[in-house]
Formats: structure tokens, C-alpha cells, sequence
């Protein structure tokens, strides 16, 4: 992560440090011509919170609200855990997704395929059903947030060819 509010950044993990607020960080441009046709990359995030958000978007527009969807219509895939939704903002009923919303350990991990420039997504450990597209535009940014206090990190990344991918 290289940018943050209501936080720091220390070896790579946010910290939510504003305990009246949410804290929320970025990435550095990630540039989709690197998602060539047969690359699949597989981010990792670990932390401990009681809610966490993760979102891919076109731009990095990091504010408050990076937690909601409705207030960042630039993202491509916005997952909230509180509410269990994906690209939906809470109307107070829980969404399909899984849900992580104890002051407990997680990690989710984010899957992007270069074949159709597309995301998924898992929890836990467990894969959610559904594929996203990644946003059309040059590059795109990762986007974290967690509740106050908390801890999200990008632990791992690896990249690898899928020779299906490339007939």
C-alpha cells in the first residue's frame, strides 16, 4: 500500500490508527496491459478487524467512503464484509456474500484472469460464487479499508501463465 488515511503504513500492513474513523488505503497503478491474456494473479490480504473492504477502481479517488460502494462509482469490484455484499451498498439486510464482522483474523483473497480481464474473490478460505469485470481503463488501483483500529495488508502476490489461456 503506498497511500493512507486515518492510518499508517509499516512494512507493508495499514493500520487504522483514527479510532473515530475508518481507515483506508491504496495501491500504486496497476496497469492492465501486465494482465496479458494467460496471466492469473492471486492477491492475498490478511488482517484482523471487525469489518474490512477490499475494491478494485479505475482511479484512485481514496476518500471516507471508500468503505461504500454507492459514494465510489468509479470501482469495478467493491466487497464490504459488515454487510456481506458486493458492488451494493446495505439497505439493513445482509447480502449473499460472506460475512467477517467479529474484531477477529481474516483473510480474503482476489483473483485477476488476463483471459477476461476479470475478478473473483474468496474469504476465509472460502471461494464466493460470482466474476467481476476489471475496470476498461489503463490502469486500475486496489483499494483496502478497515474498521478503526484494525489491520489489512496485501501478504502475498503471485503471478502465473495459464497455457489454456493462450490457444
Amino acid at each position: 500500500m503506498v497511500d493512507g488515511h486515518f492510518g499508517t503504513v509499516v512494512d507493508g500492513v495499514f493500520t487504522a490508527t483514527d479510532y473515530s474513523y475508518k481507515g483506508y488505503a491504496s495501491s500504486a497503478p496497476v496497469f492492465i496491459e501486465s494482465l496479458s491474456r494467460g496471466t492469473v494473479v492471486a492477491i492475498t490480504l490478511t488482517g484482523k478487524s471487525l469489518w474490512f473492504a477490499a475494491a478494485i477502481a479505475s482511479r484512485n479517488a481514496l476518500n471516507y467512503y471508500v468503505y461504500r460502494y454507492n459514494e465510489n462509482h468509479h470501482t469495478a469490484f467493491h466487497y464490504n464484509s459488515l454487510s456481506g455484499r458486493v458492488n451494493s451498498d446495505t439497505d439493513g439486510t445482509n447480502g449473499i456474500f460472506a460475512r467477517h464482522s467479529k474484531n477477529e483474523t481474516f483473510t480474503a483473497g482476489l483473483t485477476l484472469r488476463g483471459s477476461d480481464h476479470s475478478v473473483s474473490f474468496s474469504v476465509n478460505g472460502v471461494p464466493q460464487d460470482g466474476v467481476w469485470p476489471l475496470p476498461t481503463t489503463e490502469s486500475f488501483y486496489l483499494m483496502l479499508a478497515t474498521s478503526c483500529g484494525g489491520t489489512i495488508a496485501v501478504t502475498d502476490v503471485k503471478m502465473t501463465m495459464m497455457t489454456a489461456d493462450l490457444a
